[in-house]
């Protein structure tokens, strides 16, 4: 048998099990096509698949609290620290929370000091999670069905496209199987970006011609 005819009938064996798994029946010629939407995979409003992000950008008068204040609140809502770096003037923290208690994380952290940004984003991903799972599925039909042909084959070249399949569709599995694993991670746990700005504090020169503003202003009250 050749690689093509081999690869036919895995697609062939494989689309009926699918098809079976699926609840929809295997179509035979002169029977009408199955109702649309027969096996398709539904999900509700509440079980929806939201990637949230928010972003806070504040200036403080100083950096060590706000610091403390997002590894405890993160610590403390069950997150976690994905980054974080700091400087003179600013300190940067890249943070995981549950996805409900994003607001509460934001609504925290803009007591710190004086909210120059605030921004809340969300990605609906369960239209791409529903079609990954499906691929897997399908996928993983047909690399069962490779699987019986291997066991029945018997010439060597037969043997190595078979097994040349089945490491193929595998990766093609493992990679689809990494992407869902993802969006299921970044839909239960939001990520927030907080910067904190150190308040600039006015040098000599800048504070001597303030006072002599101020000076001058108080010549001209009456």
């Amino acid at each position: 048998m050749t690689r093509s005819a081999f690869v036919a009938a895995a697609f062939l064996a494989a689309g009926c099990q699918v098809a079976q798994r699926a609840g929809s029946p295997v179509l035979r010629p002169g029977l009408p096509p199955a109702p649309a939407g027969v096996g398709a995979i539904r999900m509700e409003p509440a079980q929806r698949m939201l990637v949230r992000r928010g972003d806070l950008s504040e200036v403080v008068e100083d950096l060590t609290p706000p610091l403390v204040r997002t590894h405890s609140l993160t610590t403390s809502l069950g997150g976690y620290i994905a980054s974080e770096s700091r400087n003179d003037r600013s300190v940067n923290v890249s943070m995981r929370v549950p996805e409900p208690k994003l607001d509460v994380a934001l609504d925290s952290l803009s007591q710190l000091g004086t909210v120059t940004s605030r921004s809340v984003s969300s990605q609906d991903v369960t239209e791409e999670s529903i079609d990954v799972e499906a691929r897997i599925q399908s996928l993983t039909a047909e690399r069962d069905q490779l699987r019986i042909l291997l066991n029945r084959a018997v010439a060597i070249n037969d043997v190595f496209i078979i097994e040349h399949e089945i490491a193929r569709v595998q990766g093609d599995i493992d990679s689809l199987q990494h992407r869902l694993e993802h969006l299921r991670n970044t839909s239960t746990l939001a990520e927030l970006n907080a910067e904190f700005k150190k308040k600039r504090e006015p040098g000599p020169v800048s504070a001597f011609f303030a006072a002599i503003g101020r000076g001058i202003g108080r010549l001209f009250v009456r």
